[in-house]
């Protein structure tokens, strides 16, 4: 009777994935420090265009201006006379 030979274990392949997540990890990272440290809108020397247009004013009329009623005092209250 012949025996087969012994099956080799199985090599894992967990290390390689750890592996390979941890460069991915390391690009990203890489990636976001390695752009520019400031944000040129917020800091550039010309203020950003404008989207909005502001809505146009209309003349208006202006309200008929009303007689003073008669009988009410003067607008001065010693109109006419002196004081020592």
């Amino acid at each position: 009777m012949q025996t087969s030979p012994p099956v080799p274990p199985r090599k894992s392949m967990t290390p390689w994935f750890a592996l390979a997540a941890v460069v991915v990890a390391g690009v990203v990272v890489w990636s976001l420090m390695s752009g520019p440290s400031t944000d040129p809108a917020t800091t550039s020397a010309t203020p950003p265009a404008a989207t909005e247009t502001a809505p146009t004013v209309q003349p208006t009329t202006p309200a008929p201006a009303t007689p003073p009623a008669t009988g009410t005092a003067p607008a001065t209250p010693n109109s006419g006379t002196t004081q020592p």
